[in-house]
C-alpha cells in the first residue's frame, strides 16, 4: 500500500531528525546521519571521539532508529 510506505517514510524521517538533535543537544553540533536500509552511517563534525562519546552516539542511534549496534558505522571530520 502506498500509504503505509509514505508512514514508514515519514517515521524514519522524524527519527533520524530526533536523533540528529539529541546529538546536537548531548555536544556534537555538526552531525549527520544516513540510513541506507539496515545501515546507518553518522557523521559527526569532531576531530575525533572518545570511547564514552561513541558508546552514548551508538545509545542514542540504536534507541530512535530501533538499529542494532553492529549496523551503526561512525565518522569524523
Amino acid at each position: 500500500m502506498p500509504g503505509e510506505e509514505i508512514n514508514k517514510i515519514n517515521d524514519l524521517q522524524n527519527a533520524i531528525m530526533i536523533a540528529e538533535n539529541l546529538l546536537t543537544s548531548k555536544g556534537f553540533k555538526q552531525n549527520i546521519i544516513f540510513v541506507n536500509g539496515e545501515s546507518i552511517n553518522i557523521i559527526i563534525g569532531k576531530e575525533e571521539l572518545g570511547q564514552d562519546e561513541v558508546a552514548q552516539i551508538q545509545n542514542i542511534v540504536s534507541r530512535e532508529l530501533k538499529a542494532n549496534l553492529e549496523n551503526i558505522h561512525i565518522q569524523t571530520k
